[in-house]
């Protein structure tokens, strides 16, 4: 069995991620006959954390799978990758925001944004934004998955740009349960929500190929971008089209440069080796 399972490592890891988490997030959908309870529940963005822990151990050995989790406390990778992490896609989602207002003249409304629907605090908005990071980061679990055991498995056989494009796809479709519900499907189509994790899969890789496979930094790239999701009205003109999506546009931009300027084989220009198993 060992034998075995570490001979298809890659595929049996993301069978269980997918086992996990789409058994809760169907249950969440209205698709599945039945409710997982709530305790289960808010354990889905940890299952990524239960499987690729478990799965390095019984292929690679407890060793390893330490080794794997104290990546979620490398913190030593230089300043500009925090700011990276910090301030990278905020910045994409806000210029986003202008382009997209100038092309369809339609303004930007910051009066109401999606915190204020989740966390019904009558509080400053820069009073909430730290909570809602450090929440993020506690209960967003996907980083150990996509980042700490996929990728690494892919670039121990490809370059990186064709592992982040691999696992861009992958992440895009994790995420068809959302689309069978009442959840992300109001706001874009499938498509063009894949092709937005494609591109950021390339940034993610280039964050995590600079940092010596930080989880801590991609985690927090992570919660960042999500947050800027809450915060920022990133959803107010998007019935489809170019214009309508352009943070994806944008990522698709600063996926090409990150590309051309880190180079495909590593997205890196250190001379480290890539981080693989």
């Amino acid at each position: 069995m060992r034998t075995f399972l570490k001979r298809h490592s890659l595929i049996m890891g993301l069978v269980l991620m997918f086992l996990y988490t789409w058994t809760i997030d169907l249950s969440n959908s209205g698709v599945l006959p039945f409710k997982v309870p709530f305790v289960v529940a808010i354990t889905l963005g940890w299952g990524f954390i239960f499987v690729s822990l478990l799965m390095t151990w019984l292929t690679l050995g407890k060793e390893e799978m330490v080794k794997l989790f104290k990546r979620f406390f490398l913190w030593r990778v230089g300043w500009k990758w925090w700011l990276a992490a910090v301030l990278l896609s905020p910045a994409l989602q806000f210029a986003s925001i202008l382009l997209t207002s100038w092309l369809t003249r339609v303004p930007a409304d910051y009066s109401h944004p999606m915190i204020r629907d989740v966390v019904p605090l009558d509080a400053p908005l820069l009073v909430l934004i730290v909570p809602w990071i450090l929440f993020e980061i506690l209960t967003n679990g996907e980083e150990m998955g996509w980042r700490g055991y996929v990728l690494p498995r892919l670039q121990a056989k490809y370059n990186a740009l064709t592992s982040s494009l691999i696992v861009g796809v992958i992440w895009g479709v994790w995420h068809l349960p959302k689309f069978l519900g009442t959840g992300l499907g109001n706001e874009r189509s499938f498509a063009w929500f894949v092709v937005a994790h494609v591109a950021l899969a390339v940034l993610y890789t280039w964050l995590y190929n600079n940092t010596r496979g930080s989880l801590l930094l991609v985690m927090l790239f992570h919660a960042t971008q999500n947050t800027s999701g809450m915060f920022l009205p990133v959803s107010f003109a998007k019935p489809g089209g170019i214009a309508q999506n352009m943070d994806i546009v944008l990522y698709i931009i600063a996926a090409v440069i990150v590309t051309l300027a880190a180079g495909a084989e590593r997205l890196s220009r250190t001379e480290e080796k890539q981080i693989q198993v």
